[in-house]
């Protein structure tokens, strides 16, 4: 549970919170995996005597199953036993009935024996992945949490080296490690489970790794530390010795290569590669390298990394050992340096170092893959600063790699900052020197240095529009143009024109310098050059020819235009209007592709993703462009034009269309696809809201496209990168999320047509489909990512997210005319394959799901939706699982630490349940009737949701948010209205409920809890009209009215209600059903009151509340509204006088006479 407390996936806790989970758990930290024991015949032996006093057939049991589970486990034998207490409060999915069948069954009780193998082995690895997240983000001033994760991480390392070194010892240990339990009388079990506890620990060899790459973020290493670790890495042979390789398959292999990038990674950072850069700068002394302090440490290092070079891994290391010789030893150490380089690059160190990169563990932008691009960034720096690029091979590779390196933040604002003549800026300069002649170089490398932040995207604008020097061919230039000046150079006699176009022109006398190109001699002219016009003159010259066929090296080119375009506007859309021309010549390239029988789709992509970017501010004017392409898919509009459209029978045959099936199905990449999903996402909501009805035939064609024909049947498409199928889910979710969301003023024509298509077509499967993947499977995904926090299991948790908010939304606004839809039909009947999971079933089981709180909380919500829509008993679609996902329920809305969200929708659709679903309201009460011989009456069971709602609404404990409140409130509130008196009864029984309940209305400043005061009301209201006598009245609740009669809280009410009458509706509709509610709610407590069956009010407040009553109506009558208010309020009046018709008529009149407003209204 630390982790669901700490990492704060869905929401952040409070602070207190978090620094007191992280006080109790501050011992298992610092210990890490050694917390865990093995057992022994003395602990054992304890274990045993101290249960040997349970003589019970059912604890007995579970005792010999725990000792069964020491020894599978090879763990402390009390250890296990507080392990299965927690696997049965967090993840056991029965009940408690079921676990005792299942420890009297062989059979079952060796599922449950996995079950909770695999529950410890996430612990632990959990256990290191809190570690990490500490030391992540206990450096990073803009966390909330800074200040506890900093403290905490003090506490940890303030002992020296020695939690660092327990962190590599049990690295070692689990390199070590054999398999668990192999000679336990369950071996044969053990065996079986031999390649997933391999998994289990390659992935805590992996977090080790990174626990210690973090810590030295930080810290110095020292010497011996070094050598440990390189001798370590070696025995291993780079992850690829594992002891225990014979029970691996291919299927891990994305592991092992994650861990060797890690070692790799990892010893580039402590060879200290920033140091020696800083060394090259002379501000430090090559004598002070941290390795040379002692001879024995130096001479050690030596030997050790000359055995290496056998291997890719091996690389990068003596890439970086030669370049520590080069700075530190000078002229002595070139042989030994050009030697260890020669090898390194036989290892083929700049392909290894990209793939390193580019792995699923380091591609990311979270903290251990920010860093480790950082020490590679790094190693860049010394290599350039060492060596000429050009000396260093062919350049590409390492172009490549500066692309990965300069999309984080803080490396791109380093390398302006350090400048483009020094370290990884000599790469954009290498680059530029071919620009434009091979400009992709330059321009990915702007892409990514403009993707970073908005301040290196402006650097990126900036650099383009000023660069100098124009390459090209020195072939395409008539000789009689050139005259020779030295050797190598020429010198322009007369202003050229590169481009079939006067808007670009290099002047006359302008000298240029020649040099080898990959196909010729190319020449470089030495005068200013703004790169955006060439740009634009690129793009132009591919929007000028005319034949079908584009070459490959023009469309490479204006891709890399493209990318930095997209870069730039996606790091800072406040350059859209500065790249205005360039953004409307990529757009106007589309209507070009679209006609190329055999488009270039990465290029197609790209001017879609311009387009959707330029679309986020000029929604109307990039529709209209980009529809007049014949890109996207129109429509014919007749009479009925909406079911038309919805039928496909009025849509045209697309070039989008063609290309979707034609070329990117045989292909498997979706880019297309995805660009034209983006330009849907910005374009359609937009639009919708501008009224833009012009458009509308045209969105509403190519939204039905993407429903029918891309959400229908992505999901069984082939993909060659299996990212893009939770991509395109996830852009055409958002699509109808936002297009779902637009409020009654918005067009309501496209909102229909959404809800149609999804409901009456494939696509409504498909939303089910992604609705139902169900919670083992989330977690299944989560376990095979290489990191936890990105990866496909995050993005498979936001789909299905979406897909329950999608759902949702789509119950809400779908017509109570129409027949029940093909989606309708399957959450609320019985699969017809009986093995097959109940969709609403599926939706439930989510509560089980701890790692984002906004799965279940989302889940919950459409369940409340599901309950009051459909008239079914969500208790049948549980079945025999009722009981079990009733206790996991309860347990979380107990969990302190829980997630508020999650807490307010359980109570949320509890509430609704007590009108809508009886039986699951018997279920989360958990009455059980007192046995014969006791007090009559029912007690509450352990699981009782009763519990967690009574520990809310407690005074003592003013803890919880006022939502929270408002919400348990409410849930008591439907008790109430309701009428389930035994629930009634056991709450009324509970010492101080009458006064915790009614708390709220004895405070002054209630703008937070208006909706909590009228719920109060009601159920104090109903409590009142029930009872309707003294004698039977509850003592306390007659104390709490004598209370509010004593404070002059009714009169406070009162006045506070004809303050917000006012505001309470504006121009016929309810501006906020708050005071609307309270209004209501205050009309139920004072007409029962004066009734005064119960207790007398005074004549004194009688008076003062009916004129409060009198001066609201009259407030509402000077405003000449019709309105429900004034209906409520002029209830009131009317009953009051009935009530008290002794002096409350002549009240009235008197405040006729003494008013001309009454009468001019009366007259009216």
């Amino acid at each position: 549970m630390l982790w669901q407390v700490i990492a704060s996936v869905s929401a952040w806790k409070p602070k207190d919170v978090v620094d007191k989970e992280l006080q109790k758990v501050r011992l298992q930290l610092l210990d890490v995996l050694s917390v865990y024991k093995k057992p022994t015949n003395a602990t054992t032996a304890k274990f045993k005597t101290g249960q040997s006093g349970k003589t019970n057939s059912e604890e007995a049991s579970c005792t010999q199953f725990v000792l069964k589970l020491s020894e599978v486990l090879d763990l402390d034998a009390a250890q296990c036993n507080d392990l299965l207490s927690l696997y049965l409060l967090y993840e056991y999915r029965g009940s408690q009935d079921e676990f005792k069948n299942i420890l009297s069954d062989e059979r079952h009780s060796r599922i449950l024996l996995v079950e909770i193998w695999h529950y410890y082995h996430n612990e632990r690895l959990y256990l290191l992945r809190c570690l990490k997240h500490l030391l992540s983000y206990c450096s990073d001033t803009s966390h909330p949490y800074h200040s506890s994760y900093q403290k905490c991480i003090a506490e940890l390392t303030n002992d020296k080296n020695k939690f660092i070194l327990s962190v590599v010892d049990q690295y070692e240990t689990a390199c070590l490690a054999t398999l668990p339990g192999a000679s336990s009388s369950e071996a044969d079990l053990v065996e079986k489970l031999g390649f997933q506890w391999m998994v289990y620990n390659l992935k805590e060899q992996l977090e080790s790794l990174q626990i210690v790459l973090l810590y030295y973020r930080e810290k110095d290493m020292t010497p011996e530390m070094f050598l440990r670790l390189l001798s370590l890495f070696k025995k291993q042979g780079f992850s690829r010795r594992q002891i225990n390789r014979h029970l691996l398959d291919q299927s891990v292999e994305p592991f092992v290569k994650a861990l060797a990038h890690m070692q790799v990674v990892l010893l580039l950072k402590a060879i200290d590669l920033e140091w020696l850069f800083q060394c090259q700068q002379q501000d430090s002394e090559p004598k002070d390298y941290y390795l040379l302090a002692s001879e024995d440490v130096w001479k050690k290092a030596n030997n050790s990394m000359g055995t290496l070079g056998e291997v890719r891994e091996h690389g990068a290391v003596l890439l970086a050992w030669a370049l520590v010789h080069h700075v530190t030893q000078g002229a002595k150490g070139a042989i030994t340096s050009r030697k260890l380089g020669n090898m390194a690059l036989q290892c083929d160190v700049f392909e290894y170092v990209h793939d390193l990169l580019t792995s699923p563990l380091l591609s990311g932008k979270m903290v251990v893959a920010a860093y480790a691009k950082s020490v590679v960034y790094s190693l860049v720096q010394v290599l350039l600063e060492c060596f000429h690029e050009e000396s260093l091979g062919n350049m590409d590779t390492l172009f490549s790699i500066g692309c990965e390196v300069f999309k984080i933040p803080g490396i791109a604002h380093n390398m302006w900052e350090v400048g483009l003549d020094r370290g990884a800026g000599l790469l954009l300069t290498s680059a530029s020197q071919l620009f434009p002649l091979d400009g992709r170089p330059a321009l990915n490398l702007c892409a990514a240095l403009a993707s970073a932040s908005p301040f290196s995207a402006g650097k990126v604008v900036s650099y383009l529009h000023s660069m100098t020097g124009f390459s090209e061919y020195l072939e395409l230039i008539p000789s009689s143009g050139l005259e020779d000046c030295a050797e190598a150079a020429k010198l322009l006699q007369a202003a050229r024109y590169p481009y079939q176009t006067e808007s670009f022109v290099i002047p006359g006398r302008t000298l240029g310098v020649c040099f080898n190109a990959a196909h010729g001699t190319g020449i470089r002219w030495q005068c200013d050059v703004n790169g955006w016009q060439v740009c634009l003159c690129e793009v132009h010259a591919m929007l000028a020819q005319t034949a079908g066929w584009l070459g490959e090296p023009c469309v490479e080119t204006v891709l890399a235009v493209g990318r930095v375009v997209h870069s730039v506007l996606q790091s800072d859309r406040g350059r859209v209007d500065d790249l205005s021309d360039l953004t409307e010549m990529l757009i106007d390239l589309l209507q070009r592709l679209s006609q190329i029988s055999h488009p270039p789709l990465k290029l197609l992509a790209e001017c879609l993703q311009v387009a959707a970017d330029v679309a986020s501010v000029y929604p109307a004017q990039v529709w209209e462009k980009v529809s007049q392409s014949g890109l996207l898919p129109t429509a014919e509009v007749g009479e009925d034009a909406l079911q038309q459209i919805i039928r496909g029978s009025s849509s045209r045959q697309s070039a989008l269309d063609g290309i979707i099936v034609g070329f990117e199905g045989q292909s498997g990449d979706y880019s297309v696809t995805l660009g034209f999903l983006e330009l849907l996402k910005h374009t359609a909501p937009a639009l919708c809201e501008l009224h833009a009805s012009k458009h509308r035939p045209s969105l509403l064609a190519s939204l039905v496209f993407m429903m029918r024909e891309v959400f229908g049947s992505f999901h069984k498409w082939r993909y060659v990168d299996s990212n893009q199928r939770q991509q395109i889910g996830l852009r055409c979710l958002e699509i109808f999320h936002k297009i779902l969301s637009l409020d009654g003023e918005a067009e309501s024509v496209v909102q229909k047509a959404c809800v149609e298509g999804l409901l009456f077509s494939d696509a409504g499967s498909t939303l089910l489909s992604v609705v139902a993947v169900g919670a083992d499977e989330v977690q299944l995904a989560l376990e095979q990512q290489t990191s936890w926090t990105e990866g496909t299991g995050v993005e498979l948790i936001h789909l299905v997210r979406l897909g329950l908010s999608v759902l949702n939304r789509l119950l809400l606004l779908k017509p109570t005319s129409r027949t029940a839809s093909p989606v309708e039909l399957a959450l609320c009947t019985q699969p017809p394959n009986k093995q097959q999971l109940h969709v609403t079933a599926t939706i439930v089981q989510y509560i089980y799901h701890r790692y984002d709180a906004r799965l279940p909380t989302l889940a919950a919500l459409l369940l409340k939706r599901v309950a009051v829509v459909f008239p079914m008993s969500l208790l049948a679609c549980l079945g025999n699982s009722a009981v079990a996902i009733r206790d996991v329920y309860v347990t979380r809305l107990q969990f302190s630490a829980e997630d508020i969200r999650l807490k307010i929708a359980i109570l949320e659709l509890l509430s609704t349940c007590v009108e809508t679903q009886p039986g699951l309201t018997e279920l989360f009460l958990n009455l059980s009737e007192n046995e014969p011989g006791k007090n009559k009456g029912f007690t509450l069971g352990k699981f009782s949701c009763l519990h967690a709602v009574v520990d809310i609404i407690q005074t003592n404990k003013q803890k919880w948010p006022a939502e929270l409140q408002r919400a348990a409130v409410e849930y008591i509130a439907a008790l109430w209205i309701g009428r389930n008196d035994t629930a009634m009864n056991v709450l009324r029984e509970r010492k101080s409920f009458w006064l915790d309940l009614s708390s709220c209305l004895f405070m002054d400043s209630v703008a937070d809890n208006v909706r909590t005061c009228a719920f109060v009301m009601r159920i104090i209201a109903a409590e009142l009209y029930n009872v309707q006598s003294y004698d039977k009245l509850d003592k306390e609740l007659y104390e709490v009215l004598k209370s509010l009669i004593k404070a002059d809280r009714l009169s406070f009410w009162s006045k506070f209600l004809q303050r917000n009458t006012d505001g309470m509706e504006q121009e016929g509709r309810t501006a906020d059903l708050c005071p609307l509610l309270l209004l209501t709610a205050w009309r139920e407590l004072l007409l029962i009151l004066a009734q005064e069956e119960c207790l007398q009010l005074p004549e004194s407040m009688k008076v003062s509340l009916l004129t409060q009553v009198l001066d609201a109506v009259r407030a509402q009558l000077l405003g000449d509204r019709e309105s429900t208010v004034l209906k409520i309020l002029s209830e009131i009046v009317l009953r009051l006088v009935v009530r008290w018709s002794r002096w409350a008529l002549t009240l009235i009149l008197a405040l006729l006479c003494a008013d001309s407003c009454w009468a001019s209204r009366r007259h009216d």
